[in-house]
């Protein structure tokens, strides 16, 4: 059991950065945190942590044991939670973070679902287009679209993604369709602002992706401005297919380019590794597999 706590106490630490706040999350004294970690490093006669006053990063030999231990202890936490889940109802907060306008238009109606199962539950949802830390943050399940480079998350691909670039009939009859990339050049192209920087559209070629940078006339930093502006014949937009399906199923926008099209890296649940799943987040994320079945619900009729 002491090789247990003393792998848990490593992870937490890794995850936090900070003795100070594993102590504080593990209910131990920072002390105690400091005599895991040393008697781990001796046992393995390894340094596993490099420590300065102001980070705290792996060895390589560190790696190797942290990533072993998550291993460990997941598999741990999965033998709970199959013995546990015929038994247990969920309960309690469950904090999420989501995409504003995807969140708004396809998570909310899960969440909807969720609480309208478990009387139990209460739902806090953050709605926010930037990235968080969410073990920092205190959540218990990001909903991103996009791919995950930390590795203390899980990530549970929920379904595909794509952009898709279009415009509506009364643009196009006024101004021409582009059958090309190069005849993008001579069209009106709506361009997205993020933090203060246009955001490239997303093409394949026969040279592979390629990132086309738009200058338009009109610049927005909301998708459903530019989706509204699109669906008005201001200009050509490219806007993730969750967003402009709908608009092509009744003929307000027509889709554009789609040789060029590409996939995205997919819609994607994240959350803590090492982290025991409670029901509330296993039930919760069991709602998206039978509800999406892995698809693009907002493509299904596309």
């Amino acid at each position: 059991m002491d090789n247990l706590t003393d792998l848990n106490v490593l992870v937490d630490v890794v995850e936090t950065g900070s003795f100070t706040l594993s102590a504080e999350r593990l209910q131990l004294s920072r002390s105690a945190v400091g005599k895991c970690i040393a008697r781990l490093e001796a046992r393995l006669q390894v340094r596993l942590l490099h420590r300065t006053t102001r980070s705290i990063r792996l060895s390589d030999e560190g790696q190797a044991v942290y990533e072993s231990a998550l291993r460990i202890l997941a598999e741990i936490d999965q033998i709970e939670n199959t013995l546990s889940q015929g038994q247990q109802q969920p309960r309690g907060l469950l904090r999420i973070t989501v995409p504003v306008v995807f969140g708004r238009r396809f998570v909310m109606p899960i969440v909807q679902l969720y609480l309208s199962h478990w009387p139990d539950v209460e739902v806090d949802v953050d709605f926010s287009d930037d990235y968080c830390d969410i073990i920092r943050d205190g959540f218990d399940v990001a909903i991103r679209i996009g791919g995950n480079d930390d590795n203390r998350l899980i990530r549970k691909v929920l379904a595909p993604h794509r952009y898709i670039t279009c415009a509506s009939p009364m643009y196009l009859q006024q101004y021409g369709t582009p059958l090309s990339l190069t005849d993008l050049a001579q069209h009106q192209l709506l361009g997205f602002r993020h933090r203060g920087s246009n955001v490239p559209w997303h093409f394949k070629t026969e040279q592979g992706k390629t990132n086309y940078a738009v200058n338009g006339r009109l610049l927005l930093n909301d998708t459903e401005a530019i989706l509204n502006a699109a669906i008005q014949g201001q200009g050509i937009c490219q806007l993730g297919a969750f967003l402009v399906s709908e608009s092509i199923q009744n003929g307000q926008l027509q889709p554009l380019l789609m040789q060029n099209s590409q996939p995205e890296p997919p819609v994607c649940a994240l959350y803590p590794t090492k982290r025991y799943l409670p029901p509330k987040v296993r039930l919760f994320l069991q709602l998206f597999d039978e509800y999406w079945q892995g698809k693009a619900v907002w493509e299904q009729n596309h």
